[in-house]
């Protein structure tokens, strides 16, 4: 008993003895490590600088960089949502979870479905069938699983090719197998409780969230989306009506939503009691297409004092894409 004291003791002096003495200079003693080896097969993505200093032309007030806001970031819910959109020829899945965590989900749904896995690219997010034709004409089904619009959701998209002349094409006609196989990986994701594990070797696929809410140069902002122009119309008309925003006119053609947009103004508690103003205006909504699969939403007021609430309009439409 009287060793356990002791030990206790001089246990308590030497931390006692660490917190008293000076450390301030004690990052002099830090050494310089060597910088750490990978190997050449292993892909790094780049580091993203979310806060970039502006260097060229730097807004400063005093001593001090204006530092732009923050992406916006909204989560898709709990709901584990799985539905099937369509638009034109073009099908996906969407399913509230992310890439990393369907990708194993998907890969046992390959195993499964009796097509073969002739490919399977956590990297890339592709996954491609067995030969499904005979040796005089050959064909795949193509799995591509993506980050989707929101925050911690996928979409799966599925293309049936053929070999013709050299070249892989898209399969036309009834013998098309797209819908029928997106149907049953429907069916999967409804069916097959989830497991909750992520794929470590998929978690690249994460980074690919396609809507962010961002500012330009000048500190105007702008939602980017990483669609082309017929999908990002339809993914911004679809976010307005979930919204409630009322759209009073629109124009397909040059990109053009005219909505009106209505929103309690910040006050104090007192200036409540007495006033009940609120705040409503006509905005113009405008979808520039930047690349065949890069688009810009950018909103401009009416009126000056509706300008105050652009702003609040973006992040409304960026928390409604889906």
């Amino acid at each position: 008993m009287k060793n356990l004291f002791l030990a206790l003791f001089s246990l308590l002096l030497s931390s006692c003895s660490y917190f008293l003495t000076d450390h301030k200079n004690d990052y002099l003693k830090e050494k310089q490590e060597k910088s750490l080896d990978l190997p050449e097969n292993i892909t790094t993505r780049p580091i993203i600088d979310y806060y970039p200093i502006n260097t060229l032309n730097p807004e400063k007030v005093g001593n001090e960089y204006v530092i732009p806001m923050p992406q916006q970031v909204f989560s898709s819910g709990t709901s584990n949502e799985v539905r099937m959109h369509k638009l034109g020829e073009i099908r996906w899945v969407y399913v509230e979870t992310l890439p990393s965590s369907a990708w194993p989900m998907m890969n046992d749904f390959w195993v499964t479905s009796g097509f073969g896995v002739a490919k399977s690219d956590p990297t890339t997010g592709i996954i491609e069938s067995e030969n499904l034709g005979d040796s005089d004409s050959a064909s795949k089904l193509v799995m591509k699983v993506e980050h989707g619009i929101r925050q911690a959701s996928s979409e799966i998209f599925i293309s049936h090719l053929t070999e013709v002349d050299g070249m892989w094409l898209r399969v036309e006609g009834e013998q098309n197998l797209e819908e029928k196989t997106m149907r049953k990986v429907l069916d999967y994701f409804a069916t097959t409780p989830p497991s909750g594990g992520t794929s470590l070797v998929a978690l690249n696929l994460n980074y690919g969230q396609k809507a962010a809410l961002k500012q330009d140069d000048t500190q105007n902002s702008f939602i980017e989306l990483n669609l082309e122009y017929a999908r990002a119309w339809a993914a911004v008309d679809r976010a307005l009506k979930e919204a409630l925003i009322n759209v009073n006119d629109l124009d397909r053609e040059e990109g053009i939503f005219y909505v009106n947009f209505s929103r309690e103004q910040e006050k104090g508690f007192i200036r409540r009691m007495f006033t009940g103003d609120s705040f409503n205006g006509d905005f113009k909504i405008l979808i520039t297409e930047i690349d065949e699969k890069t688009c810009k939403v950018t909103i401009s007021a009416e009126e000056e004092e509706a300008r105050a609430f652009e702003r609040e309009l973006l992040s409304e439409i960026n928390q409604s894409l889906s």
